[in-house]
């Protein structure tokens, strides 16, 4: 099975285990990736939605992995019990929405041994929520699928806590391998918010001189994290 270049990298990142969970699976191909390439023995596609869970079920048959993937129909780790998977999935998602998920399942979410996230929006938060629960982050990759950008975030338990902003916005691993994906990203960002900033001098009306100011702060951690690039 051929995976988009998004959930190709997300199912590269799951660690070999014995179990795993897809939450929000839509069609359920990370799992039935993960198990034809033998990443995991066993996958539960999990979905709160009956359509696309019914047509995971019926890509897992067509896949002949009806044997090491089970579907679910549930809420977020509702359907997953402790101590169940050793890695969970959840991809495509609003960051909010993840760690809406990951708290809502706490004692779950303790018993695993990895969780792989990728994040639409709020990253920065994303990234600050699972230090919090006792996960570090051993990896992240960031790419371009179809125009747009996604970062996909590898993390294991562990304690680990970032000193600077910038490794919060903008990711740690990512700044550290000088990520050309996130430089291009930072550059795009810098060059939009000085175009925003140059549009909007001379205007005097407060609305206007507040957004500026919150844009030059942006524009300080854009050339900030540039300078480690």
């Amino acid at each position: 099975m051929k995976l988009s270049k998004r959930m190709g990298t997300v199912a590269n990142m799951v660690e070999k285990c014995d179990s795993m969970a897809d939450i929000g699976t839509d069609h359920g191909y990370v799992p039935i990736y993960l198990v034809k390439n033998n990443i995991v023995k066993k996958a539960f596609a999990c979905d709160v939605n009956k359509g696309p869970l019914k047509k995971a079920k019926e890509n897992i048959e067509n896949n002949n992995c009806t044997e090491s993937i089970e579907t679910r129909l549930g809420s977020g780790f509702s359907v997953i019990k402790p101590f169940e998977i050793d890695t969970a999935v959840i991809a495509g998602m609003g960051g909010m929405l993840i760690i809406d998920i990951l708290k809502e399942a706490k004692e779950t979410v303790d018993s695993l041994k990895q969780l792989v996230l990728q994040p639409q929006l709020d990253i920065d938060k994303v990234r600050r929520y699972i230090h919090s629960i006792g996960f570090k982050i051993d990896d992240e990759e960031m790419l371009i699928d179809e125009g747009k950008y996604y970062t996909v975030i590898n993390a294991t338990k562990g304690e680990e806590k970032y000193e600077r902003e910038i490794d919060y916005i903008f990711g740690k691993c990512l700044i550290d391998k000088k990520s050309d994906v996130l430089k291009k990203y930072v550059n795009f960002m810098l060059e939009k918010s000085e175009n925003i900033v140059k549009n909007l001098s001379g205007n005097d009306c407060e609305s206007a001189i507040i957004k500026i100011k919150e844009i030059e702060k942006d524009i300080k951690l854009y050339r900030e994290v540039l300078e480690c690039l």
